[in-house]
């Protein structure tokens, strides 16, 4: 086996980008990244560095992965992270070792003071990163990790350790939800709050209002950087035509100044089930039951849509959100961000 190294070579990047199709051939529950042609393209992200690798067996692709270093993704002592992204092996130590030994290699060469890896990561949180670990019987969501079983123990293998974990949580008593939540709906409605759906007539103007929220709202998030509108526009532009209006809910205060919102998708896999895929409020509008407000009137919505199933996506095990459902959800996936130190 041997390890190629490469920045923007076309053929091997088209080879690189080829190998999931690939190596998930037989795997019904993969969904392909429509994003990662855009992200490793040269230009895609030119602030990032990064060098991607291919291990072969004779001609034949083994696996894949990138590393890179985000100047915006720092740590407590705003040095950057390492990263290991984008990465796809054959169930073979050989092959996953020879890979990220390489990628830590150009790392090093990159830091060499030291510092820590975060894997997998594609750049920032924005993007695909994390590994599924638990839930393996379920059938994969759109925007959610998707991952042979056998990936965590090569990372566990190669030194890395858990560094955070996440959860998605499966909720089926619809109204025990909207019960529990409608003191908060009354009470937000008659102090003049109000909903309204994504307006598929102003897609641009609708983009840009999701996209200042979005910075706004999750800015406290672990491992938060900000992006430009420009790369949030391109990541969101392909899919934004299949949003289903009464599926995307904004919150507006009493002025109809936009101040919370709620994405979510219907499940193409499991009939009767929604993904709640993204879900805040502004932090100056936190702590008054708005909130919950707004989860009642995204739940009403499902309940009237005839939805009996609700996913809670990819909430970071122990914060607020995972508490939201107030203990009726049940844990269906976890995953798993790695980290290793990067010795100097």
């Amino acid at each position: 086996m041997r390890v190629i190294g490469f920045d923007f070579d076309p053929d091997l990047l088209k080879r690189f980008l080829d190998f999931p199709a690939q190596h998930h051939a037989s795997e019904p529950d993969w969904i392909p990244d429509p994003a990662e042609g855009r992200q490793l393209a040269d230009g895609g992200s030119p602030s990032i560095l990064r060098h991607n690798f291919l291990v072969l067996d004779g001609d034949e692709v083994q696996g894949r992965v990138t590393a890179a270093i985000n100047p915006k993704l720092c740590d407590e002592q705003d040095l950057p992270f390492g990263q290991l992204g984008f990465f796809d092996c054959v169930d073979d130590l050989r092959a996953a070792r020879l890979l990220m030994d390489a990628g830590m290699d150009w790392l090093r060469g990159q830091l060499p003071g030291g510092g820590t890896v975060l894997a997998p990561m594609n750049f920032d949180t924005w993007h695909a990163y994390r590994l599924r670990t638990m839930g393996f019987d379920q059938p994969t969501f759109f925007m959610e990790p998707y991952n042979p079983p056998y990936y965590p123990s090569i990372f566990a293998t190669m030194g890395f350790l858990p560094s955070s974990h996440y959860v998605t949580k499966t909720v089926t008593d619809i109204p025990e939800m909207i019960s529990a939540w409608r003191s908060h709906y009354q009470d937000a409605l008659a102090k003049g709050w109000r909903f309204r759906s994504f307006d598929r007539g102003s897609m641009r103007d609708e983009l840009s209002l999701i996209y200042g929220l979005s910075l706004l709202m999750f800015r406290e998030n672990l491992h938060f950087t900000e992006i430009s509108g420009v790369e949030f526009r391109a990541m969101y532009s392909g899919a934004v035509g299949n949003i289903d209006p009464d599926l995307f809910t904004f919150l507006l205060d009493p002025s109809g100044e936009p101040v919370g919102l709620s994405f979510s998708l219907a499940d193409h896999r499991q009939r009767g089930t929604v993904n709640a895929k993204t879900f805040g409020v502004l932090p100056h509008a936190r702590g008054r039951g708005l909130g919950a407000a707004l989860a009642c009137e995204i739940y009403r919505r499902f309940h009237a849509r005839g939805f009996t199933r609700v996913n809670h996506c990819l909430m970071r095990a122990g914060n607020r959100a995972e508490r939201f459902d107030g203990g009726l959800g049940e844990v269906t996936r976890e995953y798993t961000l790695y980290s290793r130190s990067l010795p100097s």
